[in-house]
């Protein structure tokens, strides 16, 4: 169950961008159930038993994860981004955060330098608009041979298992998967 559910959550699966974790789960369920992607890309899997029950059991859970999408490159190569999925992403979570956007390039999401930061400013957190993505570019013509507007990115947290205490983007989706692909 542990490998699975690191291949589970290793997978990209930012909302709208599910299809690694699809992937990992046909390859999973294929030969065991009949199943079929809906236009939605919902997984629709059914597995029979030997006679007609009076009522079915319905079991699902959800593949994607939270992430961010790029909005705007400025002059200095910064990348301003807007959450994707629940928009509960605090504040206070995403500072120093290491991204991956889909085409495997890392960035760090940060703010404006503490040194630079008015009294004022360094007494409160700041505000989601303020934090941007640091690809370590110089400038808009170098961070657009990297990331353009658009592009969508996964919070860099590969799975650790220590000692069976396990950390991972995406656990509690992925959890739910496993355990029904299990089953």
């Amino acid at each position: 169950m542990t490998e699975l559910l690191k291949r589970l959550c290793n997978a990209d699966g930012v909302s709208g961008n599910e299809k690694a974790v699809r992937d990992v789960i046909i390859s999973e369920i294929d030969g065991h159930c009949e199943w079929r992607v809906d236009p939605l890309g919902n997984i629709i899997a059914e597995k029979k038993g030997k006679k007609r029950p009076l009522k079915k059991i319905m079991l699902d859970a959800h593949t994607d994860e939270v992430g961010v999408i790029a909005t705007y490159i400025n002059d200095d190569g910064f990348i301003s981004f807007s959450a994707v999925g629940p928009d509960s992403i605090r504040v206070e979570s995403l500072l120093s955060k290491r991204v991956r956007f889909l085409n495997g390039t890392i960035g760090i999401i940060g703010q404006k330098p503490i040194h630079l930061l008015s009294k004022e400013e360094s007494k409160k957190l700041p505000s989601r608009d303020s934090l941007y993505i640091d690809i370590g570019c110089d400038s808009k013509e170098e961070a657009e041979k990297f990331v353009m507007p658009g592009d969508v990115a996964t919070f860099d947290a590969p799975f650790t298992d220590n000692d069976g205490f396990i950390t991972a983007k995406a656990i509690d989706d992925r959890a739910g998967c496993a355990v029904i692909i299990k089953l």
